[in-house]
């Protein structure tokens, strides 16, 4: 790919009005701060437009295109300069988890939820244009730096592209270990479409029965307790029960979370669609099961938070793995949240990098 044209990023660029930053043809680039004080970069071609934090997280906020907003319903309207944890202000459409460890944290865990990277203060940011084989392109990139006397030292960068005339966004994460021993370390892409009532899930073919597991917590409030044991026992019956969005009898209250097992296609690949109801498209997820073996679903809706993930295959990598693993992949995948017991953890020797790609 050729190299993009680079404009680094500084907080005090960003006010509280809209400033535009870039035009080149049918791309526009905007900052702006938040009424909470968060710097954000909105990026927008012709079909629609994804708002990031360049300096928190790398999150992207918020995701739209033809007309459609894709990101989950939320409390929170704007985001929060978190102090500890992505849940003082959770509402984005996508956010990178782990480096160090992943998902909620038992009674024995001393991580916070989904780790440092969520929320991590970003010491660079950047914005890229450029044109390759592909086409013209905007992207957003930026480095974060985790260093620990006598456990890690490491530096994490994320970029997510926009092309002309696309309806979807490219992401590409980079991990370098600066220690000479292997880096052990979890990841995850954490995307949180919005689920639309009538759409149905339609995927590849499975190589076998999807696991349905049952967590609803002991001591959660009882009304909804008993709808969403209900309708796991309904899942355990029929697992197809969780290819309509709306479903009667559906209750996914606190969440439930399940593990797929798709076959590839031809060219190596599994698909997993939301398909919107009457025509209106759909939203994706593709991924490669050789790299990835399953893909967890994880489903939390509630009346104002309705993270929808119908598929979030995890990264699986071993302590052997050479260095620039995935350097050249064509794959898809998105491997967002998963509870403890299903991440997978890695070591990284020197040199990480994994495109992800292709969310819409």
């Amino acid at each position: 790919m050729n190299s993009a044209s680079k404009i680094y990023l500084c907080r005090e660029s960003f006010a509280c009005i809209r400033r535009v930053l870039l035009e080149s043809g049918e791309f526009r680039v905007e900052t702006f701060r938040y009424s909470t004080g968060v710097e954000a970069l909105r990026v927008s071609n012709s079909r629609g437009s994804f708002t990031i934090l360049p300096f928190m997280g790398q999150m992207v906020w918020r995701c739209d295109f033809d007309g459609r907003e894709l990101t989950m319903k939320s409390i929170h309207e704007e985001p929060k300069r978190c102090k500890t944890c992505f849940t003082e202000s959770y509402g984005c459409f996508l956010m990178h988890c782990g480096l160090t460890a992943m998902g909620n944290p038992a009674s024995e865990d001393t991580h916070v939820g989904h780790a440092e990277l969520p929320i991590a203060p970003y010491q660079e940011a950047w914005m890229g244009i450029g044109c390759d084989a592909a086409g013209d392109y905007i992207e957003v990139g930026g480095s974060f730096v985790n260093r620990m006397c006598f456990t890690h030292d490491y530096s994490f960068s994320p970029l997510v592209r926009l092309r002309s005339g696309a309806a979807k966004l490219e992401v590409e994460v980079s991990i370098s270990n600066r220690k000479d021993i292997p880096l052990e370390y979890y990841y995850l892409c954490h995307v949180n479409h919005r689920p639309v009532d009538g759409s149905r899930i339609v995927e590849s073919p499975l190589a076998k029965s999807p696991i349905i597991n049952h967590e609803v917590p002991d001591g959660y409030y009882k009304p909804w307790a008993d709808a969403t044991n209900a309708f796991l026992r309904r899942l355990d019956e029929d697992w197809t029960l969780q290819s309509v969005v709306g479903a009667e009898g559906e209750s996914y209250r606190p969440e439930i979370v399940s593990c797929y097992f798709h076959r590839p296609d031809e060219d190596g690949f599994a698909t997993v669609k939301q398909v919107f109801p009457g025509g209106a498209g759909a939203v994706y997820v593709k991924y490669r099961p050789e790299e990835l073996p399953y893909a967890t679903r994880w489903i939390a809706v509630q009346l104002m938070r309705t993270p929808w993930g119908c598929a979030f295959p995890p990264r699986l990598s071993t302590r052997d793995c050479p260095t620039a693993v995935g350097t050249g992949s064509s794959g898809s995948w998105n491997p967002a949240r998963a509870s403890c017991s299903m991440s997978r953890r890695g070591f990284c020797p020197l040199e990480f990098r994994k495109a992800f790609g292709d969310f819409s």
